[in-house]
C-alpha cells in the first residue's frame, strides 16, 4: 500500500474526537490554510473509517438484507427495533464530518482555477456521500447543507429526493468535464492516487448506479441516464474500484477499517452468525465463495465446518436463542454455542479495505441495462463478467484464501441467465458481490426486490414493525428541535409522521 506523508494538521482532521476540531471547521482563517488534498483525504476517511460508520452497516443494514444475524445489537436491523444512536450514525458523521470537509473545500477554492481537479473530485465525493444519506433517509438537507458559515443558513431546507437526484446527474456530468490534466494534480489522494481518469470513471459509474435506482419510479429518465453514464465512461476493470485502503489501527484512528472496528469492539465478531438467507443461497448455487465468507469454528479456533457444513441461523435470531447441540449423522456432538457458521477473519481485520463501488457492480448494472433492452450489449456476458469480477475483488482482503482459477472459471460458466428471470439472477449475484457493503445492499434490495427477504424469527416478540422490513431510517430526533420548520415540512410530505415503513421517492 502506498504510504502518504501525514502532517500535524491532517492528523487533527482525521481524529474523531480531536480537541480543536470544531475550531478548524468554523474559523475561516484556519480553514483557508488547509491544503485541499488533506480535506479531500479527511472527507474520504470519514466515510468508512472509525466505528461510528461501522455501526449502521453491522447492526442495521447487514441484518436488514439478511447477510448476518446473531449479535445482540443486530436486532436493530434484524428484528426492526428502533435505536436512536445507530439510527443517527450516518447522519451525524456524514453531515458533521465528511460533508463539512467537502463543503469547506468547495467554498474556499471555488474561484481558484488552478485547483479545478480538487474541486471536481470533491463534487463527485460529495454526490456519493449525499447519495448514502438520501437513499437511507429520503428527503434531506441538500442544497443548503453545510452553508451555515458561508451563507448564514443554520436551518437548511429538506430538498425533495427527486430534486436531489436531478442535481446528482448534473453534478456528476459537470465534475467529469471539469477535470483538466493541465492544471495542478490531486496530491495526497488516498482514493485514486491522483489518477484523473479513474475519478472520471467513478463519476460515470456512480451515475450508472443512481440512474438504475430510478427503474421503478421513472424508467425513461433511468434509461437516458444509463446511456449518458456509459457514454461518459465507467469502470473498466478492478483497477478502477472505489475502495478505501486501511491500516492496522484500532478505534478511534480513522485509518483502521470502521466495520472491522465495530466487529472487534467487545469481541462482537464472535457472536455474529451467517444468516440462512445468505448462506443457503450460496449453498444452493454451489458458490466457491462460501468458505471465503464463513466457517464453523469455536472460540478457540477449532474448525467444525466439515461436520456442520455451514449451518446457518434464521434471520432475527440471537446467538442464544437456540440452545440445542448439533448432532451430526455420524453422531458427533457440537455444542450449541459453536454450531452456527461465523464470519471469517479477513472481514474483521483492521487493515481490510472497504469497497464502496467496484467493477463487479458496474458489470451487473450493465447486465441489467442490457436485460431491459436499454443498451445493445449481451446481458449474459456482462452477468458472467460481474460474477468473475466479484470473485476477483475478494483478493483485496488480507490473508484471504484465493479461489482456484479453474474453480472460479467453472462457476462462472455454470451461471447463465434464464429467460424471464434475468433481473432476479443479476441482482442476486449482485447481492453476493456487495458483501459486506450493507449500505448499497439495502438500497438495491429495496429497488430490485432481491433478495426476497425471509420472514424474521422473533422469539421475544420484540419487532416494532410486526416483522415488516423498514424502507428507510428515521430522521434524528434532534432535527425536530434544531430544524423544526423544515423537518416538519419533510414529514408532511410523507403523511405527517416520521415512519420507517414509508418508502423513499424511488422506492414506491
Amino acid at each position: 500500500m502506498k504510504r502518504y506523508g501525514w502532517n500535524i494538521l491532517l492528523i487533527l482532521l482525521l481524529s474523531s474526537c480531536t480537541a480543536g476540531f470544531e475550531e478548524i471547521n468554523t474559523d475561516p482563517k484556519t480553514k483557508d490554510n488547509i491544503p485541499p488534498g488533506e480535506q479531500l483525504t479527511a472527507a474520504a476517511y470519514f466515510i468508512d473509517g472509525g466505528r461510528e460508520m461501522g455501526y449502521p452497516n453491522l447492526y442495521i443494514f447487514q441484518p436488514m438484507v439478511q447477510y448476518l444475524t446473531g449479535a445482540e445489537d443486530m436486532s436493530r436491523g434484524g428484528k426492526y427495533i428502533r435505536d436512536e444512536f445507530y439510527n443517527n450514525c450516518m447522519w451525524e458523521n456524514l453531515y458533521g464530518k465528511s460533508l463539512k470537509q467537502l463543503v469547506d473545500l468547495l467554498e474556499n477554492h471555488k474561484n481558484d482555477t488552478t485547483l479545478v481537479n480538487y474541486l471536481a473530485a470533491a463534487r463527485i465525493l460529495r454526490v456519493y456521500v449525499f447519495s448514502l444519506l438520501t437513499d437511507t433517509y429520503g428527503d434531506i438537507p441538500y442544497s443548503q447543507a453545510g452553508l451555515a458559515y458561508y451563507n448564514k443558513i443554520y436551518t437548511p431546507q429538506y430538498d425533495r429526493q427527486s430534486d436531489i437526484y436531478t442535481d446528482f446527474f448534473k453534478e456528476l456530468a459537470e465534475a467529469t468535464a471539469q477535470f483538466n490534466p493541465m492544471r495542478e494534480g490531486i496530491a495526497n489522494d488516498i482514493v485514486y492516487n491522483g489518477d484523473l481518469e479513474k475519478w472520471k470513471r467513478l463519476a460515470g459509474s456512480l451515475r450508472l448506479r443512481l440512474a438504475m435506482r430510478l427503474t421503478k419510479v421513472n424508467a425513461i429518465t433511468a434509461r437516458e441516464q444509463v446511456k449518458a453514464a456509459l457514454a461518459a465512461g465507467v469502470m473498466q476493470s478492478e483497477e478502477d474500484n472505489f475502495r478505501m485502503l486501511h491500516d492496522n489501527y484500532a478505534y478511534p484512528d480513522l485509518r483502521g477499517n470502521g466495520y472491522a472496528q465495530a466487529l472487534l469492539e467487545d469481541n462482537v465478531r464472535q457472536w455474529v452468525r451467517g444468516c440462512s438467507t445468505f448462506v443457503e443461497y450460496l449453498k444452493a448455487e454451489k458458490d466457491p465463495r462460501l468458505p471465503t465468507f464463513f466457517a464453523n469454528k469455536d472460540t478457540a479456533g477449532n474448525d467444525f465446518t466439515a461436520i456442520t457444513h455451514y449451518l446457518s441461523m434464521k434471520p432475527g435470531m440471537y446467538y442464544w436463542d437456540d440452545q440445542e447441540d448439533y448432532v451430526s449423522p455420524e453422531g458427533v456432538v457440537i455444542p450449541a454455542a459453536d454450531k452456527y457458521c461465523v464470519l471469517n477473519q479477513p472481514f474483521y481485520r483492521l487493515e481490510a479495505p472497504f469497497l464502496h463501488m467496484g467493477y463487479a457492480e458496474v458489470a451487473f448494472l450493465e447486465a441489467e441495462a442490457a436485460a431491459r433492452g436499454w443498451i445493445p450489449d449481451d446481458a449474459n456476458n456482462w452477468y458472467q463478467t460481474g460474477i468473475r469480477a466479484a470473485i476477483d475483488q475478494l483478493k483485496l482482503y488480507p490473508e484471504i484464501g484465493y479461489i482456484p482459477e479453474d474453480t472460479a472459471t467453472a462457476f462462472v460458466r455454470a451461471h447463465r441467465l434464464t429467460p424471464g428471470r434475468e433481473i432476479e439472477q443479476i441482482n442476486m449475484q449482485k447481492w453476493v458481490a456487495l458483501f459486506p457493503n450493507g449500505f448499497e445492499a439495502f438500497a438495491n434490495q429495496r429497488r430490485s426486490g432481491f433478495p426476497v427477504l425471509a420472514r424474521i424469527t422473533d422469539m421475544g416478540n420484540e419487532s416494532q414493525t410486526d416483522g415488516i422490513p423498514p424502507r428507510r431510517l428515521f430522521y434524528p430526533s434532534t432535527e425536530a428541535f434544531s430544524n423544526t420548520l423544515h423537518y416538519q415540512e419533510a414529514l408532511d410530505r410523507m403523511g405527517g409522521t416520521d415512519d420507517w415503513l414509508q418508502h423513499v421517492w424511488w422506492d414506491y
